[in-house]
C-alpha cells in the first residue's frame, strides 16, 4: 500500500477546534472522507491533477491501441474503486484499482516488469497525473464541513 500524508494547517486548527467541542469526530471524518472521494472523482473526470493542472496526454501509441483518449479513465472502472475509511481522529481516502499508483506516479518502461512474452510493462514510460491530493476545493469543502460541524456542536450546548 502506498500512503500519502496531507498535514494542512488550517484543517488541522478547524478539526482540534471542534475536537475541544466533541469527543467523536467519527461523524466529520466521514462527511471529510466523502469529499475527499468526489474530489478525486472530479479530477479524475476532468482530467485534471490536485493542482488543476491537465493531465498529461497520451502518447500517440496509447491513442492507437486503446479506444478513448483519456488517460487510464476511459472505461470509468477506477472511479467506482475509490473509498474511504473513517475513526474518531482519521479518515484515510483512496483507490485499491492496480491503476491507481500508476496514474498518481507515473510509470517508467518496464518498472512493473514483463509479459511472457518478453514484452515490458508498461510498454513505454508513463507521465504522473497526481490526482490524490487535498485540491483548494477539497480543502473549502472540507473547512465548510468542520464549520457546519462546529455550529452543530455549538447549538447542543
Amino acid at each position: 500500500m502506498i500512503r500519502i500524508d496531507i498535514d494542512d494547517r488550517e484543517v488541522r486548527q478547524a478539526l482540534e477546534n471542534l475536537q475541544r467541542r466533541v469527543s467523536d469526530l467519527t461523524p466529520v471524518m466521514h462527511d471529510i472522507g466523502q469529499v475527499l472521494v468526489e474530489g478525486m472523482r472530479a479530477r479524475l473526470r476532468d482530467s485534471r491533477d490536485v493542482e488543476g493542472r491537465p493531465f498529461a496526454p497520451n502518447s500517440p501509441v496509447t491513442l492507437a491501441r486503446k479506444k478513448g483518449t483519456r488517460p487510464l479513465v476511459d472505461s470509468g472502472m477506477m472511479a467506482s474503486q475509490f473509498a474511504y475509511q473513517a475513526g474518531r481522529d482519521y479518515v484515510e481516502a483512496g483507490s485499491n484499482a492496480v491503476q491507481a499508483a500508476t496514474l498518481h506516479f507515473g510509470a517508467k518502461r518496464g518498472a512493473h516488469g514483463k509479459t511472457r512474452r518478453g514484452a515490458p510493462i508498461p510498454w513505454g514510460d508513463i507521465p504522473a497525473r497526481p490526482f490524490v491530493g487535498l485540491s483548494s476545493e477539497d480543502k473549502e469543502a472540507v473547512l465548510e464541513t468542520i464549520t457546519e460541524a462546529l455550529e452543530r456542536a455549538t447549538q447542543g450546548r
